[in-house]
């Protein structure tokens, strides 16, 4: 193998695990979007917008592809009433 190849036994520093963390006490802006709420209302908001790119985009879906976008939409109608749920629970507890 080439010098230039072949892994170095150093340790930089620069990937080191410890700088990556799950720690739950971050928070960032998005972590309160739901990514299947926010692609139901992008789309909502395309068809009242723009009605006819909608259906062509629509019509060039095919039965599979129609059948996940309808459970999409319902999953994130579930998710709306979830979030609702859990916003009201945590105001009573507090």
């Amino acid at each position: 193998m080439a010098k230039g190849l072949q892994p170095e036994d150093e340790d930089d520093g620069d990937d080191s695990e410890e700088d990556y963390s799950d720690d739950e006490e971050m928070q960032s802006p998005i972590d309160e979007v739901d990514p299947f709420i926010f692609f139901v209302e992008t789309v909502k908001g395309l068809q009242a917008t723009n009605p006819a790119r909608f259906q062509n985009l629509m019509q060039t879906l095919d039965f599979s592809h129609q059948a996940l976008a309808n459970g999409v939409a319902q999953h994130a109608e579930q998710r709306k009433i979830e979030i609702e749920k859990e916003k009201l629970e945590k105001a009573a507890s507090t």
